[in-house]
């Protein structure tokens, strides 16, 4: 599981520090939530909900962290399937590189919902937020990730 764990971690977290130190806690807490696992659903479905708590729960401790030690930091702006391999091959940049530019909570509920397939109810239970909360960051994170999407084309911008 350690590979989910580490490709999971890293598709929510901005710095690959911060997806290691995730990928680590959530190996252990699997450890520790093992005795629990009482045979619902499959064990890496458990495994993926360890590891997004865990690394959400990660995300807002830096978060927390960085807006202590500096004012200036802006407050985060509180089943389909994925896409095509010939749209990613016509971005412009990677996938990845756009969704590194996204704030915290939209790159989160984006993930889940594209790349990992939670409904609406399981993201905002994973999240701890209302499934309003979680329909308005999918679709502002799907707005922002438009624009810069355009805005990479209008301008040549490609990936180095």
């Amino acid at each position: 599981l350690a590979p989910r764990v580490r490709r999971i971690a890293g598709s929510l977290l901005r710095n690959d520090h911060d997806a290691d130190d995730a990928s680590q806690v959530a190996l252990l807490e699997l450890v520790r939530a093992l005795p629990t696992y009482r045979g619902e659903g499959t064990i890496e479905a458990f495994c993926d909900r360890v590891v997004v708590r865990t690394s959400i729960r990660i995300a807002r401790a830096r978060r927390l962290s960085s807006v202590r030690t500096d004012g200036g930091v802006e407050p985060d702006e509180l089943p389909s399937s994925p896409p095509r391999a010939d749209l990613a091959e016509a971005l412009p940049r990677t996938i990845e590189a756009y969704l590194h530019e996204l704030p915290e909570a939209r790159r989160t509920a984006l993930v889940l919902r594209h790349a990992m397939g939670y409904s609406m109810d399981e993201i905002a239970a994973l999240t701890e937020v209302s499934v309003n909360t979680v329909k308005s960051r999918l679709l502002e994170a799907r707005d922002q990730v438009r624009r810069m999407v355009r805005r990479d084309v209008a301008t040549g911008r490609r990936a180095p």
